[in-house]
């Protein structure tokens, strides 16, 4: 059955009959779900123009909601795809076109990530080597260098906005929420938006991002990768912020060499805290890969013990 508001047309098959396909802008064939949310959906798809296969992200806009905050919606989704559509970095996913005028909502169509998210290889291994967590502290933070130099914040860095590939090339994704000074902040909200466990405390504080936020974000990131958990988490929301804004940043005994990196990044000050500049020639010399190109994970044969005193391994 065809998606419902999507454009379906009959396309012939080898064998004759015609079968209905599943079309967006009479171009891009829904071949399946990969994701859901309540924000929508992303698919696997086929541009069949150009004979490749692409991600689609369909922003779902609620029938019964207020005209302005629909429009605020299309307007953020607009500046998600110029957000990524401006960076050309490998560790970045590429945006190839955004459709704004479909039955809908918008839909971004990207670049098909085939691997899995960071925040899965974590919960599956308990937690990555120093070696290795710097390997995606190099990307990330080379993807971040790159996003403040064209003046863009994302704002929501944590695992499962990380996507590792089957050949191991680590890329940041989802700037949803990302702000670019450039262009003008949307109006009428003054809720916090990120992810509580990995929100900067200025940003809690009530300031404005801006890249030093993204800063301690990769700091918990990298204490997430290392010790199976962000520094910061205690359950609620609420309690969870409180935590950020008040408690001391706890003790992180599986970073190894990565110790002083991810104490210098999560400086609560962010006048006083490392900036992603200073943390890449340490992050380089303890990673695996100092290129960040490939996150090379554990065989079944060499697992690592969690930080609860558990083994895992891939398979």
């Amino acid at each position: 059955m065809p998606t419902p508001g999507t454009p379906t047309q009959d396309t012939p098959t080898p064998d004759g009959p015609a079968r209905t396909e599943r079309l967006v802008a009479g171009r891009y064939r829904l071949d399946e779900m990969i994701g859901h949310g309540a924000a929508g959906s992303v698919w696997a798809a086929t541009d069949q123009l150009l004979r490749r296969r692409v991600a689609l992200k369909k922003i779902s806009i609620p029938r019964n909601i207020h005209p302005a905050e629909a429009e605020e919606l299309r307007v953020r989704t607009l500046r998600e795809a110029r957000a990524a559509a401006a960076l050309s970095n490998p560790h970045v996913v590429t945006v190839y076109d955004i459709l704004a005028a479909t039955d809908t909502g918008p839909v971004i169509v990207m670049e098909l990530l085939t691997g899995t998210s960071l925040n899965k290889i974590i919960g599956r291994s308990g937690r990555l080597r120093p070696g290795q967590a710097a390997t995606v502290g190099v990307a990330i933070g080379s993807a971040l260098l790159a996003a403040h130099t064209a003046g863009i914040t994302h704002r929501d860095v944590k695992p499962s906005n990380v996507m590792v590939g089957d050949s191991g090339l680590i890329k940041l994704t989802d700037f949803g929420i990302a702000g670019n000074s450039r262009e003008g902040r949307l109006t009428g909200s003054r809720t916090i938006e990120g992810s509580p466990a990995y929100l900067a405390p200025e940003v809690i504080g009530g300031d404005p991002p801006g890249p030093m936020c993204d800063t301690w974000s990769l700091g918990a990131l990298l204490f997430a990768c290392v010790e199976g958990k962000p520094p910061f988490d205690a359950g609620s929301g609420l309690d969870t912020v409180r935590a950020v804004v008040n408690d001391p940043v706890p003790p992180h005994p599986h970073s190894g060499q990565l110790g002083p990196v991810i104490a210098g990044l999560l400086v609560k000050s962010p006048s006083l805290r490392m900036t992603i500049e200073q943390a890449l020639p340490s992050l380089r010399t303890s990673a695996d890969d100092p290129s960040g190109t490939q996150l090379r994970l554990p065989t079944a044969s060499q697992r690592l013990p969690s930080g609860g005193g558990h083994q895992a391994h891939f398979r």
